[in-house]
């Protein structure tokens, strides 16, 4: 994971927002006790919010009998599907045709 300070990220985006004068005195409060500035404060909460939410739509949540079928399946001899052997036999054989010297020159 890639973390970056204050510094060392150029900020050139913008984003507006309009809010009532209530909501804005309760941040900068927020911001103040927090010692940050309104941006700073605002931006930390926003992209820990959206971390938050990203992370619930991408992790799956199963059953109790929905994990034991993954187990089961996991433990399982693996088969070989022969259309998927010969797709993936076809693509490193791409991949050594282009990396060749000899099919550069031809």
């Amino acid at each position: 994971m890639t973390t970056h300070t204050a510094a060392s990220v150029e900020r050139t985006a913008r984003l507006n927002m309009r809010i009532s004068p209530e909501a804005l005195e309760l941040v900068r409060e927020a911001a103040a006790a927090q010692q940050q500035d309104v941006t700073s404060f605002v931006l930390g909460a926003a992209m820990e919010r959206s971390r938050t939410v990203l992370m619930e739509q991408r992790v799956m949540v199963l059953t109790a009998r929905e994990a034991v079928q993954v187990a089961e399946s996991l433990d399982r001899e693996a088969r070989v599907i022969p259309e998927l052997a010969a797709l993936i036999h076809e693509v490193k054989q791409q991949r050594v045709n282009a990396q060749s010297p000899a099919t550069a020159r031809a």
